[in-house]
Protein backbone atom coordinates (compact mmCIF):
# COMPACT_ATOMS: atom_id res chain seq x y z
CA UNK A 1 0.00 0.00 0.00
CA UNK A 2 1.21 3.51 -0.82
CA UNK A 3 2.84 5.54 1.93
CA UNK A 4 1.11 8.92 2.12
CA UNK A 5 3.15 11.96 3.13
CA UNK A 6 2.24 15.50 4.09
CA UNK A 7 3.23 18.03 1.46
CA UNK A 8 3.66 21.55 2.79
CA UNK A 9 3.20 24.82 0.97
CA UNK A 10 6.96 25.43 1.31
CA UNK A 11 7.78 22.09 -0.34
CA UNK A 12 5.33 22.75 -3.17
CA UNK A 13 6.71 26.24 -3.76
CA UNK A 14 10.29 24.94 -3.70
CA UNK A 15 9.27 22.60 -6.52
CA UNK A 16 7.12 24.95 -8.62
CA UNK A 17 8.46 28.51 -8.22
CA UNK A 18 11.85 27.81 -9.89
CA UNK A 19 9.89 26.60 -12.94
CA UNK A 20 8.14 29.96 -13.31
CA UNK A 21 4.90 29.10 -11.53
CA UNK A 22 3.32 31.66 -9.21
CA UNK A 23 0.46 31.52 -6.71
CA UNK A 24 -3.01 32.18 -8.16
CA UNK A 25 -6.11 33.35 -6.35
CA UNK A 26 -9.09 31.73 -7.99
CA UNK A 27 -12.56 32.53 -6.77
CA UNK A 28 -14.34 29.48 -5.41
CA UNK A 29 -11.16 27.38 -5.14
CA UNK A 30 -10.37 26.13 -1.65
CA UNK A 31 -6.85 24.87 -2.26
CA UNK A 32 -3.57 26.49 -3.25
CA UNK A 33 -3.22 26.79 -7.02
CA UNK A 34 -0.10 27.73 -8.96
CA UNK A 35 0.04 28.74 -12.58
CA UNK A 36 2.24 29.97 -15.35
CA UNK A 37 1.53 31.37 -18.76
CA UNK A 38 2.88 29.68 -21.83
CA UNK A 39 2.82 31.16 -25.33
CA UNK A 40 2.62 28.45 -27.97
CA UNK A 41 2.69 29.80 -31.52
CA UNK A 42 0.61 32.82 -30.58
CA UNK A 43 -1.82 30.86 -28.41
CA UNK A 44 -1.78 32.15 -24.80
CA UNK A 45 -2.13 29.18 -22.46
CA UNK A 46 -2.19 28.84 -18.69
CA UNK A 47 -0.77 25.75 -17.02
CA UNK A 48 -2.21 25.32 -13.52
CA UNK A 49 -1.31 23.01 -10.65
CA UNK A 50 -4.09 22.34 -8.15
CA UNK A 51 -2.17 21.20 -5.08
CA UNK A 52 -4.55 19.68 -2.55
CA UNK A 53 -2.95 21.99 0.03
CA UNK A 54 -5.29 24.11 2.17
CA UNK A 55 -4.80 27.91 2.29
CA UNK A 56 -3.39 27.38 5.81
CA UNK A 57 -0.44 25.60 4.16
CA UNK A 58 -1.38 22.13 5.44
CA UNK A 59 -2.09 19.12 3.24
CA UNK A 60 -5.68 17.99 2.92
CA UNK A 61 -6.79 14.74 4.50
CA UNK A 62 -6.00 11.53 2.65
CA UNK A 63 -8.68 10.91 0.05
CA UNK A 64 -9.03 14.63 -0.73
CA UNK A 65 -5.34 15.16 -1.33
CA UNK A 66 -4.80 14.57 -5.05
CA UNK A 67 -2.85 17.12 -7.07
CA UNK A 68 -3.84 17.87 -10.67
CA UNK A 69 -2.33 19.66 -13.64
CA UNK A 70 -4.71 21.39 -16.06
CA UNK A 71 -4.22 23.59 -19.08
CA UNK A 72 -6.47 26.51 -19.98
CA UNK A 73 -6.72 29.24 -22.59
CA UNK A 74 -8.60 32.52 -22.81
CA UNK A 75 -10.88 32.70 -25.83
CA UNK A 76 -11.16 35.90 -27.83
CA UNK A 77 -14.49 36.63 -26.13
CA UNK A 78 -12.80 36.42 -22.69
CA UNK A 79 -14.08 32.96 -21.70
CA UNK A 80 -11.63 30.64 -19.95
CA UNK A 81 -11.58 27.27 -21.72
CA UNK A 82 -10.15 24.16 -20.10
CA UNK A 83 -8.16 22.35 -22.76
CA UNK A 84 -7.26 19.31 -20.73
CA UNK A 85 -6.03 17.82 -17.52
CA UNK A 86 -3.82 15.08 -16.21
CA UNK A 87 -4.38 12.01 -14.09
CA UNK A 88 -4.31 12.72 -10.37
CA UNK A 89 -1.03 12.86 -8.51
CA UNK A 90 -1.31 11.26 -5.10
CA UNK A 91 0.54 12.58 -2.09
CA UNK A 92 3.04 9.73 -1.85
CA UNK A 93 6.78 9.66 -1.28
CA UNK A 94 7.62 10.25 -4.98
CA UNK A 95 4.99 13.00 -5.49
CA UNK A 96 7.58 15.41 -6.95
CA UNK A 97 8.50 13.05 -9.79
CA UNK A 98 4.87 12.17 -10.49
CA UNK A 99 3.82 15.83 -10.52
CA UNK A 100 6.76 16.76 -12.74
CA UNK A 101 5.81 14.01 -15.19
CA UNK A 102 2.32 15.55 -15.49
CA UNK A 103 3.74 19.07 -15.96
CA UNK A 104 6.26 17.85 -18.55
CA UNK A 105 3.53 16.04 -20.46
CA UNK A 106 1.67 19.31 -21.03
CA UNK A 107 4.83 21.28 -21.79
CA UNK A 108 5.83 18.62 -24.36
CA UNK A 109 2.34 18.40 -25.87
CA UNK A 110 1.29 22.04 -25.91
CA UNK A 111 -1.09 22.52 -28.81
CA UNK A 112 0.84 24.02 -31.73
CA UNK A 113 -1.88 23.73 -34.34
CA UNK A 114 -5.12 25.62 -34.62
CA UNK A 115 -8.45 24.35 -35.86
CA UNK A 116 -9.09 25.52 -39.40
CA UNK A 117 -12.82 25.72 -38.62
CA UNK A 118 -12.95 27.82 -35.42
CA UNK A 119 -9.33 28.81 -34.64
CA UNK A 120 -9.06 27.11 -31.23
CA UNK A 121 -6.11 24.79 -30.51
CA UNK A 122 -6.10 21.20 -31.74
CA UNK A 123 -5.38 18.80 -28.87
CA UNK A 124 -4.03 15.25 -28.81
CA UNK A 125 -6.86 12.80 -28.20
CA UNK A 126 -7.29 9.04 -28.22
CA UNK A 127 -10.25 6.95 -29.32
CA UNK A 128 -12.07 5.00 -26.63
CA UNK A 129 -12.67 1.95 -28.80
CA UNK A 130 -10.05 -0.62 -29.65
CA UNK A 131 -7.80 -0.52 -31.48
CA UNK A 132 -6.83 2.78 -29.85
CA UNK A 133 -6.03 5.53 -32.31
CA UNK A 134 -4.52 8.92 -31.57
CA UNK A 135 -5.80 12.00 -33.37
CA UNK A 136 -6.08 15.77 -32.98
CA UNK A 137 -9.42 17.10 -31.82
CA UNK A 138 -10.61 20.70 -31.56
CA UNK A 139 -10.55 22.24 -28.06
CA UNK A 140 -13.95 23.67 -28.91
CA UNK A 141 -15.66 20.28 -28.80
CA UNK A 142 -18.64 19.75 -28.65
CA UNK A 143 -19.36 23.09 -30.38
CA UNK A 144 -16.72 22.28 -32.99
CA UNK A 145 -16.10 18.60 -33.76
CA UNK A 146 -13.26 19.05 -36.22
CA UNK A 147 -10.59 16.31 -36.07
CA UNK A 148 -7.37 15.58 -37.88
CA UNK A 149 -5.22 12.46 -38.19
CA UNK A 150 -1.79 12.54 -36.59
CA UNK A 151 1.06 11.42 -38.85
CA UNK A 152 2.84 8.25 -37.63
CA UNK A 153 -0.10 7.41 -35.36
CA UNK A 154 0.78 10.24 -32.99
CA UNK A 155 3.92 8.63 -31.62
CA UNK A 156 6.34 11.34 -32.82
CA UNK A 157 9.14 8.84 -32.43
CA UNK A 158 8.09 7.90 -28.88
CA UNK A 159 7.39 4.35 -27.87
Amino acid sequence: MAQYVNVSQAEMEAHLLPQGFHALRLEGTRELVYGKRVDQDGIQLSLRVYTGIEPTGASRDVGRDAMRVNIFMRAEDGRIIKLGGSKRVHRVVNWRKNLQDRIDRWVDYMPAERCEVCGLPMLPRETKKRPKRKFLGCAGYPDCDNTRNIPNGGNNGRA
